[in-house]
């Protein structure tokens, strides 16, 4: 097997597993957004330790003491709100309308390397943008028809979706920095601070056993074949797997919960995964911040 099927398969595998976030989310809809983020972020840190003890062993202090203060605590940041929010819009919105509006991240990456990080953005980005923008309108006002609720869910995971690009876009800008720790320190992070700030809510031992397997297999494992198979395929490629879960993230749901999305979210959906699919096969030779995939949701 050649290296770029070896990353193909690893990309896929990942975006199969984050796909399932919104099967879990949907088994256990009683708890709310941050105590729900919080046991699964820290089953997700859990997880990447002992990954990263296994893989490196006595090294693994090491790998901590080499990531520096900034984007540690950025790429954190990012994350602990960022996947807080995609659980709350989760709980509130369609499952195919979350998807389809918190894959804008890499058109908004790009957007947000344009301003902090001088790259050159192309006109077709900008309009790419206006264009997914349209798509967020018609999915989050079809969601209004069937609930006020859920027109919220579709905006909150507007505000997703920027919290994905800053956190590409700050693994663009320190990219010799890896990425393992700090999402370990973010994941540990946000259970301290729900824990301190909100307190945890009691659950029962089947809700946390749910929270735990999300924890690892939907997250720590996809992260852990991304990084391997990233090393094999171009970003773009990447890119274009990774839209993947706008459609398996739902069809999972419809087939294991029988949820069915609005008509809107078809249409919608067409937009912006449309809009970028052409900024990222039109993409210019040189690799981008909007190559990177909006990969922790």
């Amino acid at each position: 097997m050649s290296n770029e099927m070896k990353g193909v398969l690893l990309a896929i595998g990942a975006t199969v597993g984050w796909s399932l976030s919104g099967v879990f989310i949907r088994f256990i809809p009683e708890i709310d957004a941050w105590t729900f983020n919080a046991y699964r972020g820290a089953s997700m840190s859990i997880a990447l330790l002992l990954w990263m003890l296994l893989r490196y062993r006595g090294e693994t202090i090491g790998h901590f003491r080499q990531a520096t203060l900034v984007p540690l605590i950025a790429t954190a940041g990012f994350f602990g709100i960022g996947s807080s929010l995609y659980i709350l819009a989760m709980q509130k919105a369609s499952v195919a309308a979350v998807s389809c509006v918190a894959a804008t991240s890499p058109l908004f990456a790009a957007l947000l390397a344009w301003v902090w990080l001088g790259e050159k953005t192309r006109l077709m980005v900008f309009m790419a943008i206006l264009v997914a923008l349209g798509g967020v309108g018609i999915v989050a006002f079809g969601e209004k028809d069937a609930s006020l609720t859920g027109l919220e869910g579709s905006l909150i995971a507007l505000l997703v979706a920027l919290c994905f690009a800053g956190q590409s876009v700050t693994l663009r800008r320190y990219n010799k920095v890896e990425m393992a720790p700090s999402l370990i320190v973010g994941g540990f992070g946000i259970f301290i601070v729900v824990a301190l700030t909100q307190g945890l809510a009691p659950i029962s031992l089947n809700d946390f056993l749910v929270l735990a397997t999300m924890g690892a297999v939907q997250l720590a494992l996809p992260l852990v074949l991304y990084m391997r198979g990233a090393r094999y395929v171009p970003a773009v490629q990447m890119v274009l797997i990774s839209l993947a879960d706008a459609f398996l993230n739902p069809f999972w749901v419809w087939l294991v919960h029988g949820e069915v999305p609005s008509s809107s979210v078809f249409l919608g959906g067409v937009l912006i995964l449309g809009a970028i699919a052409v900024v990222t096969v039109r993409k210019a030779p040189s690799p981008r911040a909007a190559d990177i995939p909006p990969v922790f949701d």
